[in-house]
């Protein structure tokens, strides 16, 4: 499994947000200036907005700890934040411990503490030579069957799997999907995959897939 590219990787805090401003402070008058100006958001959250679907930022620039340029996006809910790269899920976490200090350095409150949980979102593209026929050979020719049967002239191929959790639940992370890239020839080794997991963590189990499938 060779990773192509990410289409991003976010990274959200789960957080009571009015616990960080208890003294009900106007976030227009410092935090929301303080923000564009340090990451340099080209559009930023207006005071008397709709902020239904959140206070948005987008996009930014800022520098992680290896000295890179990382492009980032970044919205306040009421019940948390979450940052946005095309990196990794590390570095919009990266970005969200800046957020905190920046918080406290304009008098805010923030601790770790105050984070009930983290959820991670990991979209890429990948290279795999193995094929998800491989998962069974009676799928390959089921997908002839389907070929016949529809007497369209066009080959079926199997192209993705995927992979949910408890849907009867009210918590619902984001899918694990691994399927082929739209519009690609079904000759090729192209998928996109996605998963409710931190980067690294996604491609470490794309590596077990790719073994799982024979060739």
């Amino acid at each position: 499994m060779r990773l192509q590219s990410t289409q991003l990787a976010r990274t959200t805090w789960l957080m009571d947000i009015g616990e960080t401003n208890p003294g009900g402070r106007n976030i227009f008058v410092d935090l929301v200036p303080a923000l564009v100006s340090e990451y340099h958001f080209k559009t930023s959250p207006q005071e008397g907005g709709d902020f239904k679907e959140g206070m948005k930022f987008t996009p930014g620039t800022f520098v992680n700890s290896s000295g890179n340029s990382v492009q980032v996006a970044f919205v306040i809910y009421s019940d948390g934040v979450a940052a946005d790269t095309y990196s990794s899920t590390d570095d919009s976490e990266e970005f969200l411990g800046l957020v905190a200090n920046l918080l406290l350095e304009l008098g805010y409150s923030y601790a770790p503490s105050m984070i009930r949980k983290r959820v991670y979102l990991s979209q890429v593209f990948v290279r795999c030579d193995k094929s998800l026929a491989g998962l069974n050979p009676r799928l390959a020719a089921f997908a002839k069957r389907i070929s016949e049967t529809a007497g369209l002239g066009l080959p079926y191929t199997p192209s993705g799997l995927e992979f949910w959790s408890d849907q009867s639940k009210v918590f619902k992370p984001a899918t694990f999907s691994f399927q082929k890239r739209a519009g690609d020839d079904p000759a090729e080794d192209r998928y996109w995959s996605q998963a409710p997991l931190t980067t690294q963590d996604h491609i470490s189990l794309l590596a077990e897939l790719e073994d799982i499938l024979s060739p």
